[in-house]
């Protein structure tokens, strides 16, 4: 119901189908019907009663919808219309205001149902029944058995608005008035003709206030719907962008009028967006995009693909124009509040990474909170930048700080600014803080692990009431800011130990991503290597390629950079990575391999058994670890030690402790 209002050039025809004018002894009923319509659709529809009886089928009628009486009319029809897919049988629902009358009947009474025929009389049966009506033993009316006396025993006759069919010796009859046109039937109508409009709506919603109908929750939803709406197109209209929904066949399904004004169009059913816009415009989230022109001015174009779970449904737009962004962006420019890169901009090819920034980028287009976990060098940044730029907000501030690099009292200032004079050697025309910078847009507090206990409550105070107060201030301000923030900590461990609080960690760990390390994807450091070094990795011999995929890269990918600009300067390698080449096995151990044993001896420990000594080294084979075999007995034994493993007798093998579980938990974490 999500539509753009829209201007009614022309009036739709509707033809009200019934039989034959015989087929209804009373034209009072007819007119009755065609008021009901015209009371819900007004001067919309122009409504013409017809009788089938009156036309030749092979001459086939022509409106743009058509309403059958009953069911015999409804399959009639097939024979009297070009396009079946416009007939519309008509249902029909009693008024509300007789439930009382009729649920006043004591129960356990025969009660002579009374129409014009006996399958409108069972209809009105049915009717009763399932708005609920059941504590009546109900009789539909034949009057081609009347004259047996089988209705002679009853005293009470309902009936709409036909007296003149009840049985003379029945003096007590309660007249429901004709039956009225039903809510879904006057809702197929609307859409089938397109006419979901406000005036429409109103009468509609004004007209099911009268009807006592059985499905109370396709009422309920289609006023909550409407409601929806309204409250969503009031506040899609106010915003100074244009804003368009379309489905995959890029057909407009809602524009505000913003939109509306730059696509010069008074109906978004005549709008070639394609035309306008072009095919080749579709930006995925994260990619930088360019401006489009339309109707010769350039425009800022959005598009966010929308999903029902994992498919998607449509996409949501927005057009911004150009102008309007460039002073806003050039105060950001020069503030450095900006993000400069984008996921494509993130060298991977690992299964780990893709996976990582697949993430991100679904990430990107919600509102929550973000927690970036990844060890120094691993590009926590380079991730939050993305996740700004493939957000709605990628128009708007991007601030990043480095919590770790200020002293309490600095970062608390810098944070949320101060007034003037507000302590020793503050500036005299106060400062506005960082979260007030980058209101509407995205902070990024890096490091935040090494944030001090007290200003944790102030930053817990700003997250849960997206409210700031200046140091020196007593005035609340408003904030709309999205947060990611960033560690190369284990929070949960520092939770435990008491250095940082539990309920601002939860706050902040609704959205984590883990980017691991560059030790558990090495093969993404040859493309590295050749994105940092670009024309001079060819000088690189196969030996040294070997050595560098070789070499664990602590500092990750900032010491790949480092790396490459070293050898792009001097032509040579520094000599840590000589150094590391000629480190013994079993210092190696002690990292990477030792936490690779201590994952296969954790996947292969069943509740009887462990892995054997020589399936062990066979897997840490498969992995890149070639071990001798008296090396790997030394390792096991010191894992035992430390009550990380237990070494078992023959075939029981070796198993994982309880302890050596929970410290894969926490290196999983960290």
């Amino acid at each position: 119901m999500l539509y753009r209002e829209r201007k009614v050039d022309t009036i739709k025809k509707v033809k009200i189908l019934y039989r034959s004018p015989q087929a209804l002894s009373n034209t009072k009923a007819i007119q009755f019907i065609k008021n009901n319509l015209e009371e819900v659709f007004g001067n919309y529809i122009m409504f013409e009663n017809c009788f089938l009886a009156d036309f030749d089928a092979y001459k086939k009628l022509r409106a743009d919808a058509f309403l059958a009486i009953d069911e015999r009319v409804f399959q009639k029809a097939k024979e009297y219309v070009n396009d079946f897919n416009k007939v519309i049988k008509i249902n029909r629902s009693i008024e509300q205001n007789v439930l009382k009358t009729i649920s006043d009947i004591p129960a356990g009474t025969n009660v002579l149902i009374v129409n014009d025929s006996y399958s409108t009389a069972v209809d009105t049966v049915n009717c009763f029944y399932e708005i609920g009506i059941s504590h009546i033993n109900m009789i539909p009316f034949d009057r081609k058995v009347d004259h047996t006396g089988i209705y002679d025993h009853l005293s009470l006759a309902i009936t709409a608005s036909e007296r003149h069919f009840v049985p003379k010796h029945i003096k007590k009859i309660i007249d429901i008035g004709y039956r009225k046109v039903s809510f879904d039937t006057m809702f197929k109508l609307m859409k089938l003709l397109d006419l979901d409009i406000s005036v429409v709506n109103r009468n509609l919603f004004r007209y099911i206030q009268t009807l006592a109908e059985p499905d109370a929750v396709f009422h309920t939803n289609y006023v909550y719907g409407y409601l929806k709406s309204e409250m969503l197109s009031k506040i899609a209209n106010s915003s100074k962008n244009g804003m368009l929904l379309i489905d995959n066949g890029r057909h407009i399904v809602y524009a505000n009028d913003r939109a509306a004004e730059i696509l010069k169009a008074d109906s978004i059913d005549n709008v070639n967006l394609e035309r306008l816009i072009g095919t080749g415009a579709l930006k995925k989230p994260g990619v930088m995009d360019q401006p489009v022109t339309i109707n010769e001015i350039n425009y800022y174009y959005d598009e966010y693909p929308i999903k029902l779970m994992d498919e998607i449904v449509g996409y949501y737009i927005t057009l911004q124009e150009e102008n309007e962004l460039l002073p806003a962006k050039k105060i950001n420019q020069q503030k450095g509040h900006v993000a400069k890169h984008y996921f494509q901009n993130i060298i991977h090819i690992s299964e780990e990474m893709d996976k990582a920034v697949h993430t991100a980028e679904q990430i990107a287009l919600s509102e929550h909170t973000v927690l970036i976990y990844g060890e120094s060098g691993t590009g926590k940044e380079l991730f939050a930048q993305s996740i700004h730029n493939g957000s709605y907000r990628e128009k708007q501030p991007f601030v990043a700080v480095n919590c770790a690099a200020l002293p309490e009292n600095l970062l608390e200032s810098e944070l949320f600014g101060y007034e003037p004079g507000a302590f020793t050697g503050a500036n005299s025309k106060g400062k506005t803080g960082l979260f007030e910078q980058a209101n509407h847009g995205t902070i990024f507090l890096d490091e935040i692990g090494d944030v001090s206990l007290n200003l944790q409550s102030r930053l817990l105070r700003t997250i849960q009431e997206k409210q700031i107060m200046k140091i020196g201030s007593d005035r609340i301000i408003d904030v709309d800011v999205r947060l990611i923030a960033a560690t190369n900590k284990n929070l949960r461990l520092a939770v435990k130990e008491g250095n940082f609080r539990s309920d601002l960690f939860y706050r902040l760990n609704v959205l984590p991503i883990r980017i691991p390390p560059l030790r558990k994807r090495k093969e993404d450091i040859i493309p590295l290597l050749r994105h940092f070094l670009k024309s001079a990795f060819k000088n690189l011999t196969q030996e040294e390629i070997e050595l560098l995929t070789s070499y664990e890269w602590p500092g990750n990918v900032r010491e790949v950079e480092n790396f490459c600009t070293y050898y792009k300067t001097l032509s040579s390698f520094p000599e840590y990575i000589f150094e590391w080449e000629h480190k013994t096995e079993q210092q190696l151990s002690s990292t990477s391999i030792q936490h690779t044993i201590m994952k296969i001896i954790s996947k292969n420990t069943e509740i009887s058994h462990g892995i054997g000594r020589s399936s062990l080294a066979q897997q840490l084979k498969n992995s890149g670890f070639h071990l001798s075999d008296g090396t790997l007995r030394a390792m096991l034994e010191q894992l035992q030690n430390e009550g990380l493993v237990e070494i078992g007798k023959g075939r029981y093998g070796t198993r994982i402790t309880e302890k050596g579980t929970q410290a894969l938990i926490s290196e999983n974490e960290e």
